[in-house]
């Protein structure tokens, strides 16, 4: 049974109690209700008390009861008539009337993102930022910027207590540049990298992506434009990058170290060709040529198009169907016959091919293409082992190559190059020039490995093989007579059957066509060395045997084939 203890109890026989000021009540158990009326003489009513809770001092009002002054509360679940609680957090002791109680159950949460968590086609020059609830300050960490996900290539750090604008509940970042089209990024914010600005609460951080816009480019080339390989609606060599009309194209996307002309892709999703048609290789179920840009078909689900080696035309539609069209020698339409087709014909009734340029390549007489479930697929010729399948045995139909996590994948005449998801490089095949990177010129007919674990993008021409490291440096090897290896030789006695790195930690994207090769830096710069018998992109015809810039910014992607040049800029 519960016992109350007071000071002194007014009319204790005339209802309820009159508890004046100064009363103690002590000792109440979890199951009594107590009410109190004619307090002062305001009606007050004091209910739930649980868990023995102690309730010492004063009760005063005039009115809606309060907490006075030196009133103590220690126990959870306490729950008092009248009394506002709301927002007490896991208290054990309050004392006073909480006029100077600061940062109870506080939280710092962004209310904007910038760019939009898990937005997509967001624009690529897009500001990083975000607004808070309250005002902040930094804490520590870095927020960073990363390629795919969160072991991605790192874009940009930012430290915060340095790299980072604070305005009242909003901080900002600059980017150093802009942003790729159609690429997923992820951006992390640490936990503790922001404090409220009282400097006792930390952010408990974040972490999102969100995809860019898909770009838009305007076309350039030069070379020798043989049987109007440029599209310039003429058959004049040009030394020096001529634009192409129209300021839609998609990223270029020649992959042909021989022959003559183009298929590219527009924004819109069309295939658009020109030049050298012999085998139909334009999908205009024709043997015209064209010196102008042409469309074929009126197919406005292209994700891929490409000329391939030895007058073929290849494209990926966005339903991850593969087409192919053109000269069909040794079977490398994937058709399982040679028969020569002038319209697209899909190659068997998988969905699931790579619209990734870098995943498809074609040599003289084969094909190899890589699926989004990381499986490589090859057919065609297999002579000198380019199949990889350990013989030399022709396919006319694809064949897949042991393993699942295949990235990108190259070739020249020398056979082909690919690299894996966990940065090995493997090449097979001829191994013409040592192009193969294996320090010899024996020929391979399974894929060997090349050394190291850092390999991230590939390029090359005829039968010099290169690759961009996740370092940003630039390796070369092969053929080397007209300065492709870029490290300052040429000669008959300059070919490396082993990686050379070519000067520079900044390389993004490498690219081979007219004889030369081509590579553009991370900020925008193009670089071109080797042959320039047709015209290197310097107004002249001759050969560099190191990196040589071609003027200008703002280029994004080059390649090409034997006798013409292709880049692009971003619009």
């Amino acid at each position: 049974m519960s016992q109350i203890n007071v000071n002194r109890i007014k009319d204790s026989n005339k209802g309820a109690p009159d508890f004046p000021s100064g009363v103690n009540v002590g000792g109440i158990t979890s199951t009594v209700t107590l009410g109190v009326t004619n307090l002062n003489p305001t009606n007050v009513n004091v209910s739930g008390v649980v868990t023995a809770t102690t309730l010492d001092g004063n009760l005063l009002a005039t009115g809606t009861p309060t907490l006075g002054l030196g009133v103590t509360i220690n126990a959870s679940g306490l729950n008092i008539s009248g009394v506002a609680t709301a927002g007490i957090v896991s208290a054990t002791t309050l004392y006073g009337d909480g006029t100077n109680i600061t940062g109870i159950a506080l939280s710092i949460a962004p209310l904007n993102y910038n760019p939009a968590a898990f937005g997509i086609d967001l624009d690529k020059s897009t500001g990083i930022g975000l607004t808070f609830n309250q005002g902040v300050k930094s804490g520590s960490g870095n927020v960073t910027l990363r390629e795919t996900n969160g072991s991605g290539t790192v874009v940009q750090n930012w430290g915060v207590g340095s790299s980072i604008t604070y305005a009242g509940d909003q901080i900002s970042m600059s980017l150093d540049s802009n942003l790729s089209g159609s690429q997923l990024y992820h951006l992390s914010y640490p936990s503790g990298a922001f404090t409220n600005l009282g400097g006792d609460v930390s952010y408990v951080g974040t972490a999102y992506t969100f995809v860019t816009k898909a770009p838009t480019y305007s076309l350039w080339g030069w070379g020798r434009n043989y049987e109007g390989g440029l599209g310039l609606n003429n058959i004049v060599s040009y030394s020096s990058p001529v634009q192409i009309p129209g300021t839609t194209w998609d990223q270029v996307s020649n992959i042909s170290p021989d022959g003559t002309g183009a298929l590219m892709r527009k924004s819109d999703g069309t295939m658009w060709g020109w030049g050298r048609n012999n085998f139909g290789q334009l999908g205009k179920n024709n043997t015209t040529k064209y010196s102008s840009p042409v469309q074929t078909g009126s197919d406005t689900d292209w994700a891929m198009v490409a000329q391939g080696n030895y007058s073929k035309g290849i494209g990926v539609k966005t339903d991850g169907t593969l087409w192919m069209m053109g000269r069909n020698l040794y079977g490398t339409l994937g058709q399982n016959n040679e028969t020569n087709y002038s319209s697209p014909v899909q190659v068997g009734s998988e969905t699931t091919w790579s619209s990734d340029i870098t995943k498809n390549s074609t040599s003289q007489g084969n094909m190899a293409s890589i699926k989004t479930d990381g499986t490589l697929w090859m057919w065609g010729s297999n002579g000198n082992g380019e199949l990889g399948q350990n013989d030399a045995t022709q396919r006319s139909s694809p064949v897949q190559l042991p393993g699942t996590t295949w990235s990108a994948v190259s070739h020249s005449y020398a056979g082909y190059m690919a690299i894996k998801t966990d940065g090995t490089l493997w090449g097979w095949g001829y191994n013409y020039f040592g192009a193969l990177g294996q320090n010899n010129t024996t020929k391979y007919s399974s894929p060997t490995q090349v050394p190291g674990t850092t390999w991230s993008k590939l390029g090359g021409t005829s039968s010099t093989n290169g690759a961009i490291k996740t370092d940003g440096t630039l390796w070369m090897w092969g053929y080397g007579y007209s300065g492709e290896i870029g490290n300052g030789t040429n000669g008959s006695g300059n070919h490396y059957s082993s990686p050379v790195q070519v000067p520079g930690t900044t390389w993004k994207q490498l690219g081979g066509g007219a004889k030369g090769i081509q590579a553009v830096k991370t900020d925008g710069t193009l670089w071109v060395w080797g042959s320039g018998t047709y015209g290197s992109g310097l107004n002249n015809r001759t050969n560099y045997n190191s990196p040589v810039q071609i003027p200008g910014t703002g280029w994004a992607f080059t390649r090409g084939n034997g006798n013409e040049t292709f880049a692009s800029k971003e619009v």
